[in-house]
């Protein structure tokens, strides 16, 4: 009987080890990287929400920190008896949005204003933001780990930026306001201050801008009397029957707004004032609509000594080349519909005074 050395014995069961328990090893290694890249991807994931909902929060403190600088201006002229006009103005509203961005770890990009009032008064201001923290990519000799946040928000390449986020924010009158024979009020109250003045507007985000881009050389004066000067490159006719108003109706309007630019009307000419009887878009008091036609019906008396060559009111125009001289119920006719209470001027007379044509 032949006798296994120990040597064979021993090769032979080296040679037959089975490596499974080396597979397990190598597959337990693979899974713990697979995890690890997985874990830090979810970091980096969460690190770039983070700078996004961090930009966000600024961009939206930034658009309201810059209509508010409106209403303090607003506020002001409400509490001088003077109908407010929340009117943009650029180094105010872009001051104080960059202080709010800055405070929240941003930095202001762009800052436009625009409303739903022909580009009068940039009362919605949207503004961009760039978050002051950013991420690098790797670098390609691997220097800088992926989650290098160094970035300050001055750098020029862009793209390194995750948080960037823009807000738009709107400033409006909440409450209906008048004018009587004791002067301004809102919500039926005298205004006696600017704090109580600034209560009466509300300033809060919206989804999106005014149809019209603000245009600075849109003049609008605000105020119980305003002259012709403020009003901007009237007409000497124009001015002229501005000024009779005044003295016969001290305060009847709210605000007044005179030239704009273009051609197609009378305002790009000068010859055209539009006189407030409401707040824009509103309507008129009962009490204002009366003065409104009592306003009227002294021009349509006096057209030929005023110049007045067009009047357009509630849906309605009178021109004197073409309708009979008398009451405004009277004589006047139906003017184009447009579905809005601006452009089918209910909350404001037009007044067209000078040389024909009527535009």
């Amino acid at each position: 009987m032949r006798r296994t050395s120990p040597t064979s014995a021993r090769r032979h069961r080296l040679q037959g080890r089975r490596d499974d328990g080396q597979a397990n090893v190598l597959l337990l290694f693979g899974l713990t990287l697979s995890l690890l890249a997985l874990t830090l991807l979810f970091v980096r994931v969460g690190s770039a929400n983070d700078m996004r909902s961090q930009a966000q929060t600024a961009a939206d403190a930034a658009a309201l920190a810059a209509v508010a600088g409106l209403r303090d201006k607003a506020a002001e002229q409400l509490a001088n008896d003077v109908y407010p006009m929340p009117r943009y103005d650029e180094e105010v509203a872009k001051g104080r949005a960059e202080t709010y961005a800055k405070n929240n770890g941003a930095v202001l990009t762009d800052i436009r204003a625009s409303d739903n009032s022909m580009g009068r008064f940039g009362n919605i201001v949207r503004v961009e933001i760039r978050g002051a923290a950013c991420q690098k990519e790797l670098a390609e000799d691997g220097s800088r780990h992926w989650n290098d946040v160094v970035c300050d928000g001055e750098e020029d390449d862009a793209s390194s930026f995750e948080g960037t986020a823009a807000a738009i924010a709107i400033i409006e009158l909440s409450v209906d306001c008048g004018r009587n024979d004791d002067g301004l009020y809102c919500d039926g109250q005298a205004i006696n201050d600017g704090d109580q003045a600034a209560g009466y507007f509300d300033v809060h985000l919206i989804d999106q801008e005014g149809q019209y881009k603000y245009d600075p050389n849109s003049v609008f004066g605000g105020g119980a009397i305003v002259d012709c000067g403020a009003l901007d490159g009237l007409h000497p006719q124009m001015c002229a029957t501005h000024e009779v108003l005044n003295q016969e109706f001290p305060g009847f309007y709210l605000s007044a707004g005179g030239y704009r630019p273009g051609l197609e009307s009378d305002h790009g000419w000068g010859q055209a004032v539009d006189y407030m009887m409401a707040e824009l878009g509103g309507i008129p008091t009962p009490q204002m609509h009366a003065t409104a036609i009592e306003v009227i019906d002294f021009l349509i008396q006096n057209h030929a000594e005023l110049n007045v060559k067009g009047i357009i009111y509630d849906y309605h125009i009178w021109n004197p080349r073409r309708e009979s001289v008398g009451p405004w119920m009277q004589v006047r006719r139906e003017a184009t519909y447009h579905g809005n209470l601006t452009l089918d001027h209910v909350d404001h007379i037009h007044l067209s005074v000078g040389p024909p044509p009527f535009r």
